[in-house]
């Protein structure tokens, strides 16, 4: 079975995974990927409001990048953020 690891990049730096996780294929590791992100973003939204975070899929701790799932929010110009 393969093992993929998933780094995690946000506001506060990059978490560097080095256990990853056995799952049957990178299909497997698209979904496991959107659960963690969604998990991730709610507790943000919640604390302090999701600025930016992604989640980089590799087939080993150094290995080539799989994949990149990410959620951005971008403010029209001119928005006045101090509403929010």
């Amino acid at each position: 079975m393969p093992h993929y690891f998933f780094d995690v990049h946000d506001k506060d730096g990059t978490f560097h995974d080095e256990v990853g996780l056995e799952l049957r294929d990178i299909d497997a590791a698209i979904a496991e990927a959107r659960r963690a992100l969604a998990d991730m973003t709610k507790e943000m939204l919640i604390d302090s409001g999701a600025e930016g975070i992604h989640i980089v899929i590799h087939d080993g701790p150094d290995g080539p990048v799989q994949l990149s799932v990410s959620l951005q929010t971008t403010w029209p110009p001119g928005t006045d953020r101090r509403g929010v």
